[in-house]
């Protein structure tokens, strides 16, 4: 039986408001059909360049974290007892920004407590952890970082803990410089910086990737770890809507960077990397199709899977699905996923045409993969598993009013795939209306 209820008081309340107020509120009431559907936050929002989003973890208790932007702009984390179903919730920060990059990051420390990270969209950047283990109801005071770039607007957080550097965290974020000419004077940059005692203090940042004073030329990044030597990135170098972009990948192992077959290009020290000299997962320049990226995992070898989406035209998302093979990539088009997610500006000009409805892999079983694409004119989530060379699909979600979107696999479950998605009104990155739903499988 669906639990649908308050989804469904919160559909019939906006609507209600509208009618009197005359505002313009969402009055879909309809949830999505799936036999394990559950609410995991009645108005939450998130954008997928900032991770980990969800985290299971089993201490004193079993449980699911994941933090979201509610439609006020509050920074918000989340929990759902695995065994009792209770859902908890704190919010961070009140009314940061309305922008669903501002989603915070989570990483569980050795003791069981909590360091959250959030930013604002090209602004300042925060972290906050929580006083005890495994509870998110009470939190030190918010920091404010800017690891030495205080000339620079920093967005998306990404934490990385390794086992083998003796737990050093490494944080993962993009920068620009404050503007002071024209356009072109931008430079974006991926910055990485770390702690040794646990986040009480930080490095100065080092750019690690820069589009070189373009401002087109943004690197996007998606990063996944072995969580202890090995971290590996993934990255475009440009936007779509602003540039020809390619996807390529390299990891850090050990003060060094190396290319996906295991040829050192840098040392840590010797960065920025040098692009042109990083091999291409896929080659805008042999193509001609414009793609960004979507997610990165590990298979049992510890080999890149990875998911992206290409772009012949706004109308159609192509989805694609990649992985080395030990010597080379392999590279398949899955299906074609329609088109943008968002919806025209009131003088019909669509902003985001290359935001798709979403495309993850399950980081303990990669060939597992969740998306989001058009049926029937609705985003629907469905799942994808790979048989061999050939997949199969199962719908999670069907005969939905409102849109699925955003599919995550909560990180750090070994089990059956967690799977989170945002479901409801989007029209923008900083106009939704959406819950975040759970979809979990004992």
């Amino acid at each position: 039986m669906m639990k649908q209820n308050n989804e469904f008081k919160r559909y019939i309340i906006l609507f209600m408001i509208g009618l009197f107020s005359g505002i313009n509120t969402y009055s879909q009431i309809n949830v999505p059909t799936t036999s394990t559907y559950h609410v995991a936050a009645e108005d939450g929002a998130w954008c997928w360049f900032a991770d980990p989003r969800a985290v299971y973890h089993k201490g004193k208790y079993e449980k699911v974290y994941y933090g979201y932007i509610n439609s006020q702009g509050d920074v918000v984390i989340g929990s759902r007892d695995m065994k009792t179903k209770v859902v908890k919730s704190h919010i961070l920060h009140k009314k940061l920004q309305i922008d669903d990059h501002n989603v915070p990051s989570i990483l569980f420390l050795p003791d069981g407590k909590l360091l959250v990270f959030y930013t604002e969209h090209n602004g300042k950047f925060f972290m906050r952890k929580s006083k005890n283990m495994e509870d998110i109801s009470a939190w030190e005071e918010e920091v404010t970082l800017s690891f030495g770039l205080d000339d620079e607007f920093i967005t998306y957080s990404h934490p990385v803990m390794l086992s083998d550097e003796n737990n050093r965290i490494y944080m993962f974020f993009r920068s620009r410089n404050r503007r002071t000419g024209t356009t072109q004077d931008v430079n974006w940059k991926q910055n990485y910086t770390y702690s040794d005692d646990l986040g009480k203090t930080w490095s100065i940042a080092k750019a690690y990737l820069t589009s070189k004073g373009s401002h087109n030329k943004i690197p996007y990044l998606k990063i996944v770890s072995d969580h202890k030597s090995k971290i590996h990135f993934l990255f475009t170098d440009g936007h779509p809507k602003v540039s020809l972009s390619s996807v390529y990948h390299v990891y850090y192992e050990k003060d060094k960077f190396y290319q996906t077959n295991g040829n050192e290009l840098q040392g840590i020290h010797e960065i920025p990397l040098d692009i042109t000299k990083i091999d291409k997962v896929y080659d805008y320049d042999k193509v001609k199709v414009k793609s960004w990226i979507w997610d990165i995992a590990l298979d049992k070898k510890g080999r890149p899977v990875i998911a992206y989406a290409r772009f012949p035209s706004i109308y159609d998302h192509i989805y694609y699905y990649a992985y080395w093979d030990g010597k080379k990539w392999q590279d398949y088009e899955l299906i074609n996923a329609g088109k943008y997610m968002t919806e025209p500006e009131k003088n019909g000009k669509v902003l985001e045409e290359h935001y798709s409805g979403g495309l993850v892999l399950d980081h303990h079983n990669p060939k597992n993969v969740f998306m989001s694409r058009q049926v029937n004119g609705v985003f629907e989530i469905e799942h994808w598993q790979r048989k061999g060379e050939k997949w199969k699909s199962t719908a999670l979600t069907h005969n939905s009013s409102a849109k699925n979107i955003r599919p995550y696999v909560v990180d750090r479950h070994m089990g059956k795939p967690i799977v989170m998605w945002m479901h409801g009104v989007y029209d923008h990155f900083i106009r939704y209306n959406t819950s975040i739903l759970i979809n979990e499988k004992k």
